[in-house]
């Protein structure tokens, strides 16, 4: 198993940072997940969808559920896929600047891909990290300012 975990502040509201973090749409601007769709308009415990990653080893489309959701506060994805199960938690704690975001998650690969693992798990947690980055760059700055030095280097928070 892999896990990860990186925190970072963002100046926005939990509200915000909840919204985008859940919004089908918006996924494309901070992660690698495309075409993105959520069977629900709100998201809600239950919500179910289905993404593709557009760069990477894993291919075809990839089975997504929120599992648990308090609203400004906190939303976990279980994700599936035959190669894989993962669990990815975002948990949002206000502060006087905006928001304290917990990145969080645990990734299993099945079958004698779990051997990998261990290889991986520096690049896993380096791409997690760059995708709370991104979201930060999305958050306070818009999705245009993101460029592919902000995917290269550590902001600061």
């Amino acid at each position: 198993m892999i896990r990860y975990a990186t925190t970072i502040q963002i100046e926005r509201p939990p509200g915000e940072v909840l919204a985008v973090l859940t919004d089908p749409s918006r996924f494309h601007e901070w992660t690698e997940m495309v075409d993105v769709r959520f069977d629900t308009a709100e998201p809600r415990v239950g919500t179910r969808g289905t993404f593709r990653l557009a760069k990477g080893p894993i291919k075809g489309t990839i089975s997504v559920e929120i599992v648990e959701f308090v609203p400004d506060r906190k939303v976990v994805f279980r994700i599936t896929h035959p190669t894989l199960s993962w669990r990815a938690v975002s948990e949002l704690t206000p502060t006087a600047s905006g928001t304290e975001l917990l990145y969080a998650g645990e990734l299993s690969l099945r079958g004698w891909r779990r051997i990998l693992e261990p290889l991986m798990a520096g690049e896993v947690r380096a791409g997690e990290r760059a995708e709370a980055e991104r979201l930060k760059v999305v958050l306070e700055h818009g999705p245009a300012t993101l460029t592919r030095a902000d995917e290269r280097t550590t902001l600061s928070a």
